[in-house]
């Protein structure tokens, strides 16, 4: 790192006490002396871009640091910068490290992205980061916790034109020990093919299960990447216009 941050805000989808954003808390104050947290109360995993409009938001202030929101990422994030950060905005924002991994389409679905991408709106350099096999317990996150100082430091000190929105996934396992070798850019696989519907007895009702996926297959893809034991790191747009079809047409 060339030079401490002035601040960073994080946040997260699994909910302000979730194991990956104390792990993120800790990559943070790394990098800077003030990191200040807004995350949600409450697990708000797969609420993409959820934004909650004409309903009053409960929040609480823990610290002068530290503040949950009874609302989706994309609240914590709006309160965040048009509240805590209205007359300065952050240097960075860090969202994650979510509990599973955030590939593909994947990432369409994915509130820790989605608070990510609502900082890169704002201009604001902001990076997600899921761990493969993240849960509950902290042994899970053994690759990012070793691995994500480095690979923010490399992240924030790459030349850029424009605002710096990238989507990070760490493998379960490494084999490479140098960040050089195992961790690579990649573009998101295109996966899906389904989803598994589970209904109940009377069929008056049902639930979404996992993601049904085809075989795919892609060098330079985030799902080869991380099934190939490296880290991926997949450059976003906050623009989804096909600028392609707009040059042609």
């Amino acid at each position: 790192m060339k030079k401490k941050l002035k601040n960073i805000l994080i946040t997260n989808d699994d909910g302000y006490n979730a194991v990956g954003l104390g792990i993120l808390k800790e990559i943070a104050y790394k990098l800077t002396d003030e990191v200040f947290v807004v995350s949600p109360k409450i697990n708000q995993s797969a609420k993409s871009k959820s934004i909650t409009i004409q309903k009053e938001i409960d929040f609480e202030q823990l610290s002068d640091f530290v503040w949950v929101i009874n609302g989706t990422p994309t609240d914590c994030i709006v309160f965040a910068l048009n509240h805590l950060f209205k007359e300065n905005m952050p240097e960075l924002i860090l969202s994650g490290i979510n509990a599973g991994s955030n590939i593909g389409d994947e990432v369409s679905y994915s509130g820790t992205v989605a608070a990510a991408w609502e900082g890169a709106v704002r201009g604001i350099n902001s990076f997600a980061l899921s761990q493969y096999g993240g849960s509950i317990d902290p042994k899970s996150y053994v690759v990012s916790q070793t691995y994500g100082l480095e690979i923010v430091s490399k992240l924030i000190n790459l030349e850029s034109k424009s605002t710096k929105f990238y989507n990070i996934n760490f493998p379960n396992q490494i084999i490479h020990k140098n960040v050089v070798d195992n961790s690579q850019f990649t573009h998101l696989a295109s996966q899906k093919k389904g989803d598994e519907l589970i209904f109940n007895s009377k069929n008056k009702s049902f639930k979404i299960g996992r993601m049904l996926n085809e075989s795919y297959s892609s060098l330079n893809s985030d799902l080869e990447i991380i099934k190939n034991k490296k880290i991926s790191i997949s450059p976003l747009l906050v623009n989804l216009t096909d600028q392609d079809f707009l040059s042609k047409n």
